[in-house]
């Protein structure tokens, strides 16, 4: 049975929990009492950080429920109460220009050749960036365009450098949905000596919304998946992760080349065309993001004034 890991405010502590596809939620202490503590301060990266041994405890327990008496606890009410399901991740590297609609149709690049070129990879910093749902996006008041950026994201469960193509899968623990929120005047400011600038433009507080769970790769084939992106209700980004340019296999390949992947490392693959930079329409404070992957559920935030506003309560702070 399918299922996936988040972390949820339970009697306002952050709790990481198991999500069945009927809605039942499960405190995971309660579920395998060996594999967390209830105490524990790392949350879910513990359980990434020691993915090939807890996997199998967790699918033995769900596989095992109607044989004992595990209670379950009551969803959250507060959309709010889901927070983005790995707390701390050490890195979260970012994949920019990977689909082909994207790159040829928001970006203009008719003659791209994929053996011509290489990925761009960037890193965001998870403490400041990462939020969950509910209204925990403050709006960045250095920019006058803010951009969404519907992605799908995965997270390692298995260390590895110079990762081979065929192995890669090895390395994947499971999949969630992410939102690259960008500040399109920042990344390509005048100003900046080369017109390009992943700092400013990607990395300001709130700029990745993530979850709300991680479903394990187990479940998910991520070469047939369906990405839907919402502002206000209106269809922005409809398109399938078979029109990536860089599939995740090739992405962990790339990526290992330069850095060791690490369990709990957040991985995203990159955005499909109907950004906002294409058209020069941007978000406003009040706009309602929703973004829907099949297979992972969907992850809905709202943008709130950030002027003078303390960092939401999605995202818990150590």
């Amino acid at each position: 049975m399918t299922f996936s890991l988040a972390t949820t405010r339970i009697d306002g502590t952050p709790t990481p929990v198991l999500s069945l596809p009927d809605g039942r939620l499960y405190r995971i202490a309660d579920l395998s009492p060996g594999l967390l503590s209830d105490k524990s301060p790392a949350g879910l990266m513990a359980v990434f950080e020691n993915w090939e041994t807890a996997e199998p405890l967790l699918l033995e327990a769900v596989d095992t429920l109607q044989e004992r008496a595990v209670q379950s606890v009551d969803p959250p009410v507060d959309l709010g109460d889901w927070l983005t399901p790995l707390q701390y991740p050490r890195k979260v590297i970012c994949t920019g220009a990977n689909y082909y609609d994207h790159v040829i149709n928001d970006g203009g690049h008719a003659g791209f050749s994929k053996e011509d070129n290489v990925p761009v990879f960037f890193l965001k910093p998870p403490t400041t960036t990462l939020v969950g749902q509910g209204r925990s996006v403050r709006y960045p008041n250095q920019t006058e365009k803010f951009d969404y950026e519907l992605e799908l994201a995965f997270v390692i469960g298995r260390a590895g450098k110079n990762i081979p193509v065929g192995r890669a899968r090895e390395h994947i623990a499971g999949y969630t949905i992410a939102l690259d929120l960008s500040a399109r005047d920042w990344q390509r400011h005048p100003k900046h000596l080369v017109k390009f600038d992943l700092f400013g433009g990607k990395v300001f507080d709130d700029s990745c919304p993530l979850g709300p769970g991680i479903v394990p790769a187990r479940f998910i084939d991520d070469t047939n998946l369906q990405l839907q992106f919402r502002l206000n209700g209106e269809l922005r980004q409809n398109a399938n992760t078979s029109d990536l340019i860089w599939s995740v296999p090739e992405l962990i390949s790339l990526i290992s080349e330069h850095m060791t992947l690490e369990p709990g490392d957040v991985i995203l693959t990159g955005t499909p065309a109907g950004v906002g930079l294409a058209t020069g329409t941007w978000m406003n404070v009040g706009d309602q993001l929703k973004g829907e992957i099949s297979g992972l559920g969907a992850i809905s935030v709202e943008i709130i004034d950030g002027a003078n506003t303390q960092p939401p309560s999605s995202k818990e702070r150590p």
